[in-house]
């Protein structure tokens, strides 16, 4: 019996140890944490500018020659400064309104994170797709509350045709350096009389919907979201004059001058050096300008190289001075510029070299092609001059001469050269300029050359006028009397015009009196091949026509 007592005592004795123990362990060790229902992560905050704003516009103002479209001379471009993804760092948007189809096309750039150079943000349009038309002044944006994303939505209207119009519902976002854009939803619309329309509507993925679902697309895609809106101010860009030699004046000798290159960023990677982008050839006239660019992988440090003719290798103040006059200038963006082209580079080729850790490499030669074109235009260009020095600018000297009469709209007279037709040889291009009436944008002349000669294949008279389109076709406007009138799209060939496209009218008291659509040419009479138009669908086709005529950077001639 006392066994059993010392037994049960010890037991209690052992529990109250062991429950001593656990009451310590329970003061030193602390208990988990009750489980926590996830929520919807706050929204990032912006990160802060790498530079202030005032430091970023500078470096975006320095970085011109990287983001500055090419052809300014023949397209309106726009620039504005913004920050799309609110994330501190600026971007610069580039757009452009082209066509009669009214396509905008856009470029964006955005500050680095580490606040040195501008990176191209690549978007997912693909051939032949456009943006929408953002140039405005305000769009409207959605918040994403748990990623913070802004997307912004904008309509895209384009034409294809006098009578049929799509409008399209689009939306694109900046996110980590990548624009996405998307359609929302689209309305097809075909004018069938001058004032009735047929209306279709379809969703993003050409599924038919309502006229209601079309017009609330943007709130049932974004539905929970933020709305607000952001401010854009558009500044358009203008061209700079390409330097041109006049006429009589004599070569002017430029001492070579070596501006310092960039800074060259140190390679992310020490894996071989790898060529992405070779420079292309050039054909360019005397005295013009132009731009090579190439790109590699892993480098460090470039290089520009230049053959001569005669398999000389020189550096880039070997070249100009083997070359008076000639200027190279080394931009950022793996970008060389070469202005003040003169006759005696022609022939001569250009290479990159791309250095780096991990080896070395040259891209392939690009050839520089150079005419001497004012002077092969000469005998043009002198009838012009000497119309104006000699106080002759009028019908009669014009007809005589065989040059427009159009001599007598303007005080002054300039030239272009601009290849029309890809063939390598630049056309001769003659309007009006100075404080005279240039006659809206008409093109008094344009010549082109055929072995070696200057052949006109174009010249405006009082009923009779050309214009020139950005797309490097010609517009001619004719009148043959009160009822017959023409405007006829002219593709330019080696040594004339070819008519491809015009609408016409044709008034002579006959049942086929109208307007009319000739998809294949021009025809002064209709046929059963052309289409009939209404009065409304014959001036859209004039006015889309006629938005894109612009006049080329002339170079004076008197």
């Amino acid at each position: 019996m006392k066994k059993n007592i010392i037994i049960i005592f010890s037991l209690l004795l052992c529990c109250a140890l062991l429950c001593a123990c656990a009451a310590k362990q329970a003061e030193t060790v602390p208990l988990p944490a009750p489980t926590e229902v996830p929520t919807a992560s706050p929204a990032p905050t912006p990160a802060s500018p790498v530079l202030p704003e005032s430091d970023q516009r500078a470096l975006i103002e320095r970085s011109r020659s990287i983001w500055l479209p090419e052809g300014l001379e023949y397209e309106t471009w726009y620039y504005a400064i913004t920050d799309l993804d609110r994330n501190g760092r600026l971007e610069v948007l580039t757009a452009s309104l082209q066509g009669s189809g009214l396509y905008t096309y856009v470029n964006c750039w955005e500050v680095s994170e580490q606040g040195t150079a501008l990176v191209q943000c690549p978007d997912n349009t693909g051939e032949g797709e456009a943006w929408p038309d953002i140039i405005k002044d305000r769009l409207t944006g959605y918040r994403d509350p748990v990623s913070g994303r802004m997307t912004y939505v904008c309509e895209d209207v384009t034409r294809d045709g006098a009578a049929h119009y799509l409008t399209s519902k689009k939306s694109f976002c900046l996110d980590r350096g990548q624009i996405t854009l998307q359609v929302l939803a689209t309305m097809d619309e075909v004018y069938t009389t001058e004032t009735v329309s047929m209306k279709n509507y379809y969703d993003g993925s050409d599924a038919p919907i309502t006229e209601q679902e079309y017009n609330s697309a943007e709130e049932r895609a974004f539905a929970g979201q933020e709305q607000g809106e952001i401010s854009l101010s558009w500044t358009q860009l203008e061209a700079q004059p390409t330097p041109q030699p006049q006429i009589t004046a004599q070569p002017q000798v430029i001492q070579p001058q070596i501006t310092a290159a960039p800074q060259y960023a140190q390679p992310q990677s020490s894996g071989p050096v790898t060529i992405t982008k070779n420079p292309t050839s050039e054909s360019i006239a005397a005295g013009g300008k132009t731009w090579f660019i190439a790109h590699a992988d892993n480098a460090s440090s470039l290089t520009w190289l230049f053959t001569s003719p005669q398999g000389q290798l020189c550096d880039l103040r070997q070249a100009m001075q083997a070359n008076p006059g000639l200027q190279l200038q080394e931009l950022e963006q793996d970008t060389l510029a070469v202005s003040n082209v003169p006759v005696s580079f022609d022939g001569w080729s250009i290479q990159a070299r791309f250095d780096g850790p991990g080896g070395s490499a040259t891209t392939s030669p690009a050839m520089i092609y150079v005419d001497d074109y004012v002077t092969a235009y000469g005998p043009v260009l002198s009838n012009y001059y000497y119309a104006y020095t000699n106080g002759v600018a009028d019908p009669a000297f014009a007809y005589e001469r065989g040059i427009s009469e159009y001599i007598t709209y303007s005080n002054h007279a300039g030239y272009a050269l601009q290849d029309l037709n890809g063939d390598g040889t630049p056309e001769l291009i003659i309007a009006g300029m100075g404080d005279g009436n240039n006659s809206n944008g008409v093109i008094y002349e344009i010549d082109t050359l055929v072995n070696g000669q200057p052949v006109q294949i174009a010249c405006s008279s009082a009923r009779d006028r050309y214009l020139l389109r950005t797309d490097g076709t010609v517009l001619n406007e004719g009148s043959g009397g009160a009822g017959h009138s023409a405007y006829v799209l002219n593709s330019v060939t080696g040594d004339g015009l070819v008519p491809s496209e015009s609408v016409f009218t044709y008034f002579d008291g006959q049942p086929n009196d109208g307007y009319y659509h000739a998809r294949d040419g021009y025809r002064y009479e209709p046929t059963s091949y052309d289409e009939y138009l209404t009065e409304q669908q014959f001036s859209y086709f004039v006015g889309a026509w006629e938005d894109s005529v612009y006049v080329p950077q002339l170079t004076m001639i008197a």
